[in-house]
Protein backbone atom coordinates (compact mmCIF):
# COMPACT_ATOMS: atom_id res chain seq x y z
CA UNK A 1 0.00 0.00 0.00
CA UNK A 2 2.66 2.20 0.88
CA UNK A 3 4.30 1.97 -2.85
CA UNK A 4 1.40 3.01 -3.97
CA UNK A 5 0.52 6.20 -2.12
CA UNK A 6 4.23 7.04 -3.11
CA UNK A 7 3.55 6.36 -6.74
CA UNK A 8 0.64 8.75 -6.49
CA UNK A 9 2.40 11.62 -4.64
CA UNK A 10 5.37 11.15 -6.97
CA UNK A 11 3.28 11.42 -9.89
CA UNK A 12 0.86 14.54 -8.19
CA UNK A 13 4.38 16.13 -8.01
CA UNK A 14 5.80 15.12 -11.63
CA UNK A 15 2.81 16.34 -12.89
CA UNK A 16 2.81 19.98 -11.27
CA UNK A 17 6.66 20.51 -11.87
CA UNK A 18 5.82 19.79 -15.39
CA UNK A 19 2.76 22.20 -15.26
CA UNK A 20 4.79 24.82 -13.90
CA UNK A 21 7.68 24.44 -16.59
CA UNK A 22 4.97 24.90 -19.39
CA UNK A 23 3.39 27.55 -17.43
CA UNK A 24 7.17 29.61 -17.53
CA UNK A 25 7.24 28.54 -21.26
CA UNK A 26 3.86 30.20 -21.95
CA UNK A 27 4.11 33.19 -19.69
CA UNK A 28 7.32 34.08 -21.64
CA UNK A 29 5.76 33.43 -24.68
CA UNK A 30 2.80 36.13 -23.52
CA UNK A 31 5.40 38.66 -22.46
CA UNK A 32 7.31 38.75 -25.72
CA UNK A 33 3.80 39.07 -27.50
CA UNK A 34 2.65 42.03 -25.69
CA UNK A 35 5.91 43.43 -25.73
CA UNK A 36 5.63 43.12 -29.60
CA UNK A 37 1.70 44.57 -29.66
CA UNK A 38 3.00 47.47 -27.25
CA UNK A 39 5.78 48.47 -29.99
CA UNK A 40 3.71 47.93 -33.39
CA UNK A 41 0.93 49.56 -31.52
CA UNK A 42 3.14 52.45 -31.19
CA UNK A 43 3.71 52.81 -34.98
CA UNK A 44 -0.25 53.95 -35.17
CA UNK A 45 -1.66 57.58 -34.87
CA UNK A 46 -4.10 55.80 -32.16
CA UNK A 47 -1.91 53.22 -30.29
CA UNK A 48 -4.98 51.94 -27.99
CA UNK A 49 -7.37 51.27 -30.96
CA UNK A 50 -5.24 49.14 -32.63
CA UNK A 51 -6.57 45.48 -33.00
CA UNK A 52 -4.49 42.50 -33.27
CA UNK A 53 -4.67 38.63 -34.64
CA UNK A 54 -3.25 35.61 -36.11
CA UNK A 55 -0.04 36.53 -33.70
CA UNK A 56 2.47 33.83 -33.56
CA UNK A 57 5.85 33.60 -32.00
CA UNK A 58 9.19 31.36 -33.18
CA UNK A 59 12.40 31.11 -32.47
CA UNK A 60 14.97 32.92 -34.84
CA UNK A 61 18.94 33.54 -34.36
CA UNK A 62 18.72 33.22 -30.55
CA UNK A 63 15.62 35.29 -30.35
CA UNK A 64 11.93 35.49 -31.02
CA UNK A 65 9.79 37.01 -33.77
CA UNK A 66 6.64 37.86 -33.21
CA UNK A 67 4.32 37.66 -36.52
CA UNK A 68 1.01 38.23 -36.91
CA UNK A 69 -1.64 41.32 -38.24
CA UNK A 70 -2.88 44.43 -37.28
CA UNK A 71 -5.16 46.74 -37.87
CA UNK A 72 -5.44 50.86 -36.79
CA UNK A 73 -8.09 52.08 -34.98
CA UNK A 74 -12.17 51.46 -36.29
CA UNK A 75 -10.61 49.56 -39.21
CA UNK A 76 -11.08 46.15 -38.04
CA UNK A 77 -15.11 47.25 -37.61
CA UNK A 78 -15.54 49.05 -40.93
CA UNK A 79 -14.21 45.94 -43.14
CA UNK A 80 -10.67 47.18 -42.96
CA UNK A 81 -7.34 45.78 -44.01
CA UNK A 82 -5.37 43.64 -41.91
CA UNK A 83 -1.54 44.84 -41.95
CA UNK A 84 1.19 41.89 -41.56
CA UNK A 85 4.17 42.90 -38.86
CA UNK A 86 7.37 41.61 -37.42
CA UNK A 87 8.88 41.91 -34.18
CA UNK A 88 12.22 40.74 -33.33
CA UNK A 89 12.09 40.53 -29.77
CA UNK A 90 14.10 43.37 -27.98
CA UNK A 91 14.34 45.34 -31.27
CA UNK A 92 12.47 48.90 -30.63
CA UNK A 93 11.36 49.19 -34.69
CA UNK A 94 9.02 46.56 -35.64
CA UNK A 95 7.97 45.96 -39.71
CA UNK A 96 4.78 46.58 -40.59
CA UNK A 97 3.60 46.15 -44.31
CA UNK A 98 0.76 47.85 -45.62
CA UNK A 99 -0.97 45.26 -47.55
CA UNK A 100 -1.53 47.61 -49.86
CA UNK A 101 -2.28 45.94 -53.29
CA UNK A 102 0.32 47.05 -56.30
CA UNK A 103 -1.97 49.63 -58.44
CA UNK A 104 -2.34 49.61 -62.50
CA UNK A 105 0.07 52.95 -62.24
CA UNK A 106 1.95 54.51 -59.67
CA UNK A 107 2.06 58.18 -59.26
CA UNK A 108 5.84 59.90 -59.64
CA UNK A 109 5.59 61.26 -55.95
CA UNK A 110 4.06 58.06 -54.74
CA UNK A 111 7.44 55.84 -55.78
CA UNK A 112 9.65 56.01 -52.57
CA UNK A 113 6.22 54.81 -50.63
CA UNK A 114 5.57 51.90 -52.39
CA UNK A 115 9.47 50.84 -53.08
CA UNK A 116 9.96 51.35 -48.64
CA UNK A 117 6.45 49.28 -48.50
CA UNK A 118 8.37 46.24 -50.65
CA UNK A 119 11.53 46.38 -48.61
CA UNK A 120 9.15 45.47 -45.24
CA UNK A 121 8.09 42.69 -47.17
CA UNK A 122 11.19 41.50 -47.75
CA UNK A 123 12.13 42.02 -44.09
CA UNK A 124 8.84 40.39 -43.49
CA UNK A 125 9.80 37.02 -45.55
CA UNK A 126 13.57 37.11 -43.69
CA UNK A 127 11.97 37.01 -40.56
CA UNK A 128 9.43 34.09 -41.14
CA UNK A 129 6.37 36.02 -41.03
CA UNK A 130 5.22 35.36 -44.80
CA UNK A 131 5.33 32.85 -47.03
CA UNK A 132 8.76 32.28 -49.37
CA UNK A 133 8.24 34.08 -52.17
CA UNK A 134 5.86 36.72 -51.10
CA UNK A 135 8.48 39.51 -51.54
CA UNK A 136 9.84 37.99 -55.37
CA UNK A 137 6.18 38.00 -56.35
CA UNK A 138 5.11 41.07 -55.35
CA UNK A 139 8.20 43.21 -56.58
CA UNK A 140 8.06 41.78 -60.32
CA UNK A 141 4.25 43.28 -60.35
CA UNK A 142 5.61 46.45 -58.42
CA UNK A 143 8.52 47.01 -60.85
CA UNK A 144 6.34 45.69 -63.85
CA UNK A 145 4.05 48.62 -63.08
CA UNK A 146 7.21 51.46 -62.33
CA UNK A 147 8.78 50.42 -66.14
CA UNK A 148 5.62 51.55 -67.60
CA UNK A 149 5.19 54.77 -65.58
CA UNK A 150 6.11 58.13 -68.03
CA UNK A 151 8.99 59.99 -66.31
CA UNK A 152 9.33 63.46 -66.89
CA UNK A 153 6.69 63.42 -69.96
CA UNK A 154 8.76 60.96 -71.20
CA UNK A 155 8.13 57.54 -72.55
Amino acid sequence: MKRFIILGVSICLFSGAAHAVGGGRHGETASVIAEAERHVAATQPDPHGVTFRNVTVHPMDATSVVCGEMAPHNASAAGGVFMKFGYVQGQDDPVVFSGRDVPQKVEFNEVNSWLNDSIKLEDLEEMGCVPRGTYHSYNERLNKVMSQRKQFGVN
